[in-house]
């Protein structure tokens, strides 16, 4: 079961449940609230499964009286949950009748086979006779059961009980033992799971005289078919009790047959009528809606400095609310140390972009951007102090760091730098400017730096793209691209081949580091933290002993291909 909880508004939603103790499962808990609304299965509408003893009973009766006259008897099952039920009850029931231990019980499903392990595994989620009986031994390692593996063979020379999947026979094995046994009278099939409606498992509980094959062949039902649920599914009185227990006031009905689930709301209605509960019942078709109204009361306390003022009606509280233990409190962020265990955190943000200009450019481009338009507001592009190059402790590589609580930016740990220059805008985004250094083997490149937020995400952004227009496209790019026209232009196929490599080597430096493009032989040779990388071009291949790497080069060298290609336009009347 789920129970959702969205603005005070609670709904519980069962999923397939029962609130019977098996065998090996235990009941279905009770929520400890009142749920608003309670989505649950009406599977078996105003149906009852009867006592479990006597379902069992009646089950290990019909396979021993058909296993004693000869016969066999096939037990369609679903592989999760009443596999495991029914194969604990077969191997009780044979243990304590040693006559029928020279008779064979399968378990055909790898499904089921699988399912013992994690069952074996959580003994923990298992009632409490499982969770005894494994303090001595483990009660599904079964000592009548045979558990078939795939392509095993099944020996029917003499009787057997098979339990087998699907449980509604639509296919499987489950399907091909029912076409080889349902023409003897010796035989049994016993149905213990919810028949769906319009499967072969329904249609034998109506005794017809003859079935199709999945081939298309009439065969005679000659075999007794037995109906005896031990579905997982709640059954009326089970649905009746569990909503009598909870009383919400809006009940949805879901994953039932139309005629049983009409029943089942006429039942609960009836109940709810009888003792004056409010409760809406609501049976939705699939693929539908149901408005349900609900008025979400939210009850917090402000405290702190936001409660100098006390706020007027429909005026909007801006805060941080907190609901620990029990209590609701709105709070201002440098409150929330004084009045819970929470210190205010900030995320400083850095990113690196390489950019080959002058840092004069730099600053007049973001100038014009930020304080040369008229009505867009005021953000001062301000000379900032030069943070020098980054020491190892404090990397202002591209990435973030956590601020556990300063109300002032973290600076990082630097080591000044004369060339290094920095602009600040909107006392918001820090930009620093370092040109490029042969001898220590980066090129120029600026560093951005803001604290996370609404209003420094949507600055950072704005400072980044001004930054990736000044920067341009790579002069190697330029130069390819004007050779590619010209080629283009008086129609040298050759040329342009030749030009569309280097453009590429261009864009894959950008992106790679440096490329040696050999028009000759059509290939592009990159290397990257000392491995190699071979596009060829013409094949519009890619060739790396890193996977990871060939496959990045792969993406990149697509999107080139792409850009690089005219589109196709078709026009149609």
């Amino acid at each position: 079961m789920f129970m959702v909880n969205i603005c005070g508004m609670c709904c519980l939603y069962t999923g397939d449940y029962s609130r019977v103790t098996d065998r090996h499962l235990s009941a279905a808990d009770m929520p400890p609230v009142t749920p608003h609304i309670v989505i649950v299965e009406s599977t078996y509408g105003t149906q009852l499964h009867g006592p479990r003893e006597a379902r069992e009973r009646l089950f290990t009766d019909r396979i021993a009286a058909t296993v004693r006259q000869g016969g066999r008897v096939l037990v369609p099952i679903v592989a999760i949950g009443r596999a495991q039920e029914l194969l604990l009850l077969l191997d009780e029931y044979w243990s304590k009748h040693p006559q029928l231990q020279g008779i064979p019980i399968y378990q055909a499903s790898g499904v089921a086979r699988k399912a013992l392990n994690v069952f074996q595994t959580y003994v923990g989620m298992m009632n409490a006779d499982i969770q005894k009986a494994f303090q001595f031994s483990n009660p599904f390692q079964f000592n009548h059961v045979q558990v078939l593996k795939s392509g095993a063979v099944i020996d029917e020379s003499g009787p057997c009980v098979v339990m087998a999947t699907p449980s509604m026979l639509q296919s499987g094995l489950s399907r091909e033992l029912f076409e080889a046994w349902c023409e003897s009278p010796n035989n049994t099939v016993i149905i213990a799971d919810f028949a769906v409606q319009g499967t072969l498992a329904r249609d034998i509980l109506s005794s017809p005289q003859h079935v199709l094959s999945r081939t298309g062949v009439k065969l005679p039902l000659r075999c007794k078919v037995e109906s005896i649920s031990f579905s997982a599914h709640a059954d009326y009185d089970q649905t009746r009790l569990f909503l009598d227990e909870l009383q919400p006031p809006n009940v949805v009905l879901v994953h039932g047959e139309v005629n049983e689930m009409m029943r089942l709301r006429g039942a609960l209605e009836r109940t709810a009528w009888e003792k004056g509960w409010k409760r809406a019942l609501h049976t939705p078709k699939t693929d539908s809606s149901i408005y349900i109204p609900f008025q979400p009361k939210h009850v917090a306390h402000v405290r702190g400095r936001l409660a100098v003022q006390p706020a007027k009606p429909g005026q909007a509280l801006r805060g941080v609310l907190v609901q620990q233990a029990g209590l609701d409190q709105i709070l201002h962020p440098d409150d929330l140390s004084t009045f819970t265990e929470l210190t205010a955190g900030k995320v400083i943000h850095r990113q690196a972009v390489a950019i080959n200009k002058p840092f004069q450019d730099i600053r007049l481009a973001l100038e014009v951007m930020f304080e040369g338009i008229e009505g867009s507001g005021h953000l001062p592009v301000k000379t900032a102090q030069p943070a020098g190059t980054v020491s190892p402790s404090s990397s202002r590589s591209c990435g973030s760091s956590l601020d556990s609580g300063a109300s002032e930016m973290v600076k990082p740990q630097v080591v000044p730098e004369e060339s290094e220059q920095a602009v600040r805008v909107g006392d918001v985004v820090t930009v620093w400017y370092r040109p490029g250094n042969t001898a220590l083997g980066y090129e120029s490149h600026v560093v951005l730096e803001w604290a996370g937020g609404s209003k420094g995400d949507v600055v950072a952004d704005a400072v980044l793209a001004v930054l990736l227009q000044t920067a341009g496209q790579p002069p190697a790019a330029a130069q390819a691209e004007d050779a590619l026209r010209k080629a283009v232009a008086v129609g040298d196929g050759s040329a342009a081949t030749e030009a569309e490599m280097q453009l590429a080597g261009a864009l894959l430096a950008q992106q790679f580091g440096p490329a040696d493009v050999n028009t000759t032989t059509g290939q592009i040779h990159l290397e990257v933290d000392g491995v190699g990388v071979l596009v060829e071009w013409v094949a519009g291949k890619v060739v790396s002993g890193n996977s990871g790497l060939q496959s990045r080069v792969e993406r990149v060298l697509r999107r080139i291909e792409e850009a690089l290609r005219p589109c196709a336009l078709n026009f149609e009347d």
